[in-house]
């Protein structure tokens, strides 16, 4: 399982129904990003590269999605640098993999 829930947990206040609309939020938002995200790195726009990871990082850390959190963090490095576009799409390629991933399982942790 590549994400914890522990730190929505701990602001819920045990809100399963507050816990639910965060991850289907989360379900429905990220995958039209994730294109959008695909598109800009296969562009080499490092500026909407930026935006579209600034974007999602929220939700990898709330989600406890660590691994993708901390790639995600280095292509922001990269991209506001304007450097490394073929590490960016290698690291994209990564994520994108970890949060379809993680999607099925919440997917089937809360029946949806």
């Amino acid at each position: 399982m590549g994400y914890n829930l522990e730190k929505i947990n701990a602001i819920s206040d045990g809100d399963t129904d507050f816990i639910e609309a965060v991850v289907v939020a989360f379900i429905e938002e990220i995958p039209e990003d994730l294109v959008k995200f695909e598109h800009e790195v296969k562009s080499e726009n490092y500026k909407e590269i930026y935006q579209v990871s600034h974007k999602i990082k929220p939700n990898l850390d709330l989600l406890g999605m660590q691994e993708s959190y901390d790639i995600n963090l280095q292509i922001l490095s990269w991209s506001k640098a304007e450097t490394n576009i073929s590490d960016i799409a290698t690291a994209f390629d990564s994520i994108l993999a970890k949060i379809n991933s993680n999607i099925n399982e919440l997917k089937k942790e809360f029946n949806l």
